[in-house]
């Protein structure tokens, strides 16, 4: 433990880790490698940019990406919001 850290801190500190940890929606590789796999092949990127859409469509949530290769290849199939610098 730092030693500026009170420990009454550190209890506050893990309990808003723990409240933020419990509300994540997890998706392990694991359960979108078939998915991912497939995505990939019929799509012709990696496996990796696959997973994002994968995990997208699973969740139904917006894949948010700077890569606009992988933007318009996921907008065919989910959600996607091309990000640009400012």
């Amino acid at each position: 433990m730092h030693k500026d850290l009170k420990p009454e801190d550190a209890d506050t500190a893990i309990q808003d880790l723990l409240e933020i940890y419990d509300k994540l929606n997890i998706v392990t590789t694991r359960e979108l490698a078939e998915k991912a796999v497939g995505i990939a092949l019929t799509q012709g990127i990696t496996v990796y940019d696959a997973l994002y859409i994968a995990a997208t469509q699973e969740i139904d949530a917006t894949l948010y990406t700077a890569d606009q290769k992988l933007h318009v290849t996921a907008s065919k199939s989910t959600k996607s919001k091309l990000l640009k610098p400012s």
